[in-house]
């Protein structure tokens, strides 16, 4: 790529001359990985301003500046833009030759199942014979290979880089509303693209559930000429987003309930759900117990069935299906006492676990869980009802601090203990890993015990016990049982 490809995207600011033939060696928004002949883009983040960072990359070697400010005094030259971000996915998208438009793009979003459905259609067009991409919250795996998620949804260059390495026929994504609403998939066009539901979660970020909504929803503007959107049309979110797809003549495929759904669920029984499509009944058998992994098997079914999966392969795929880190992860103790680490952290996350606990013969269940700190407090009294109503006990403890305390965490645990009148059946232990030492010392034999909030996250904090997951403490316990 010349820097002449990119100049028509705003206005040059140069008084000197400028040879728009100089080849583009690389782009980045990080200065620290500017090197000759790249092209740095000032972006001004939560946390850090990348205008402050401009001397750096042009003592690094950068040939052109692009940002929102007005600069006139670089000694290099700069290109004003309307939008930053939007631009990084511009120049990304010229600079890696637009590589969406080569792969087969599956977009997942909604609030809670992303992660679930892109392992699961993984697993189903793996076994169909397709190779396979991912990108998203617990990792990254290209050409078979594992590498680390930072993000649910990287920023545009990185999406692009792991597009460009990719030799694999399709790419699965989980698509986050921060990750659309900062413009990271700019560039990016999908063949499908998924909306599972919307819940109570992240309006500290978007403050209403409605904005939240057209976050979400613009996922769907980012469909190939020829894309498919899947909908969950059970979810209220889900039917608003599909009328409002059809009056655009967009390609639309509903899953749910009603008679009219081309993908109609009949029944749900433990682990299995039945579906009618055109006409013909099939029963699919999900590897992950409770009623939320069958409507994500159903999503999952919905799209690998497109690309040519036939209903009747589902259920012998998925027995092979090893599982998710942190998805409803089961560990059975020598106490005959089971445990479950899952990400749940939304109000409806938090008693959907709970109750596949008891719809699987929980004699008690005992759950720990906790607040993010300084995030979304408004979903924090729903959360607490939930558990104290469908758990037998609720120990509250740490999930994350985000830049708070555990002197002001503890605070707010107390306090909201009071206003929900659930003493009695809660307590405190603010060490997480105490805090699931003595929910596993209480347990007996038939009762489950929830670790909620974590799933396959690493600790951020110190604990008593030298462990680094939720994982890493159940099976530093278990080896003390036996």
């Amino acid at each position: 790529m010349k820097i002449t490809d990119i100049l028509k995207m705003g206005h040059l600011n140069y008084s000197g001359t400028l040879d728009q033939s100089q080849n583009v060696k690389g782009i980045t928004d990080n200065s620290n990985e500017v090197g000759s002949g790249y092209i740095f883009i000032a972006i001004k983040g939560y946390k850090e301003d990348g205008n402050l960072y401009i001397p750096q990359a042009i003592v690094n070697g950068a040939i052109l500046i692009i940002g929102e400010n007005d600069l006139t005094d670089l000694t290099v030259p700069y290109l004003k833009v309307k939008n930053a971000r939007k631009a990084l996915g511009q120049v990304a998208k010229e600079f890696y030759k637009d590589p969406s438009k080569n792969k087969i793009m599956i977009g997942i979003t909604g609030t809670n199942g992303k992660t679930t459905i892109g392992f699961f259609v993984k697993q189903l067009l793996e076994k169909q014979g397709y190779s396979v991409s991912s990108i998203g919250t617990i990792y990254n795996e290209i050409n078979g290979k594992r590498l680390q998620s930072v993000n649910t949804t990287p920023n545009a260059k990185i999406i692009n880089q792991l597009l460009t390495a990719s030799n694999d026929q399709v790419v699965v994504m989980e698509v986050s509303s921060q990750g659309l609403e900062q413009d990271r998939l700019e560039g990016i066009k999908f063949d499908y693209a998924l909306f599972n539901n919307l819940q109570h979660d992240h309006l500290d970020y978007h403050g209403t559930m409605e904005e939240y909504f057209e976050c979400k929803a613009l996922l769907f503007e980012k469909l190939k000429l020829d894309g498919t959107a899947i909908i969950n049309y059970d979810d209220s979110w889900g039917k608003k987003l599909s009328e409002r797809l059809t009056a655009q003549e967009k390609k639309v495929i509903i899953v749910g309930e009603e008679p009219t759904n081309e993908v109609q669920i009949l029944a749900k029984e433990l682990d299995n759900v039945s579906v009618r499509y055109k006409n013909k009944e099939y029963n699919l058998r999900t590897p992950l117990p409770g009623v939320h992994n069958l409507d994500n098997l159903t999503m999952s079914s919905c799209v690998a069935h497109e690309l040519g999966v036939p209903y009747e392969q589902v259920t012998p795929y998925m027995a092979q299906f090893s599982g998710i880190v942190g998805r409803f992860e089961i560990f059975d103790l020598a106490n005959k006492v089971t445990v479950v680490v899952d990400y749940a952290h939304t109000p409806d996350a938090l008693a959907t676990s709970i109750n596949a606990a008891i719809s699987n013969g929980a004699k008690r269940v005992i759950t720990v869980f906790g607040f993010a700190s300084n995030r979304d407090k408004s979903k924090r009294k729903a959360m607490l009802e939930n558990v104290c109503r469908l758990s037998t006990y609720a120990i509250l403890t740490v999930t994350e601090l985000f830049g708070s305390t555990i002197d002001n965490l503890y605070a707010d645990y107390v306090s909201i203990q009071k206003e929900c009148h659930v003493a009695d059946k809660t307590s405190i232990i603010m060490d997480r890993t105490l805090a699931i030492q003595k929910a596993i010392g209480e347990a007996e034999a038939g009762d489950w015990v929830l670790l909620l909030g974590k799933g396959h996250e690493q600790y951020k904090e110190n604990y008593a016990l030298k462990t680094k997951t939720d994982q890493e403490t159940v099976q530093y316990l278990q080896e003390q049982l036996n």
